[in-house]
């Protein structure tokens, strides 16, 4: 038994793939339907669920993700004086006019523990770096003839800055750190500076 033997059939599934069709000069289809598609619209996991509002403008509205992260940038500190001011604009220029080469660095964090963490976990002290004490920074600096005396280095709470003949770095430190309990140590062989920061945390209270 063939389809092409029995046409009714056939126009009850042109009915069904395309319901606003014109038959017999009578147009059953509207001005927004123009632009459809003539296949009728599939069911997908997309559709699933209460359908998105539209706002004033037109488009659907976006439900905040509670769970997400939001990514809000700091806002930039403004000088409150003129030497400040100065201090920013010299900061700014010397980074559009540098031409030295950014070297390569590490950053590792250290942990202190015990027997009595070891053992008798005693603590609470965890494997996680919330655990963690200091910041190990290690900058390369392959060729660097300079001496140790002569670099310029500057560390803030959450900044530090390296200078020396061939590189130059500026850095922002993922915490703050405790700028009097940090230190350097330069290795003439290896070309390595190794800075040793002392991290500076909220909640360092509950994970020691």
């Amino acid at each position: 038994m063939s389809i092409f033997e029995h046409p009714d059939q056939l126009k009850l599934l042109q009915d069904l793939l395309n319901p606003n069709q014109r038959r017999g000069g009578i147009d059953y289809s509207s001005s927004e339907d123009e632009d459809e598609s003539m296949v009728v619209h599939k069911l997908n996991p997309g559709g699933i669920g209460r359908s998105k509002e539209p706002d004033s403008t037109g488009k659907s509205k976006k439900k905040p993700n509670p769970l997400a992260t939001p990514l809000v940038e700091e806002e930039k500190k403004q000088p409150e004086n003129l030497e400040e001011w100065q201090e920013q604009q010299e900061r700014e220029d010397n980074d559009i006019l540098e031409t030295r080469k950014s070297p390569e660095y590490t950053m590792t964090y250290r942990q202190a523990v015990g027997t009595e963490d070891v053992f008798l976990q005693m603590g609470n002290r965890t494997g996680s770096s919330a655990s963690c004490e200091d910041l190990i920074l290690e900058i390369s600096l392959p060729d660097e003839e300079m001496a140790a005396d002569k670099m310029s280095l500057s560390l803030q709470e959450t900044e530090v800055d390296l200078g020396t003949g061939l590189y130059r770095l500026r850095l922002p430190l993922p915490h703050s750190v405790d700028v009097d309990r940090c230190q350097a140590k330069y290795d003439s062989e290896l070309k390595k500076l190794r800075l040793t920061l002392r991290l500076k945390r909220e909640l360092d209270y509950v994970n020691f």
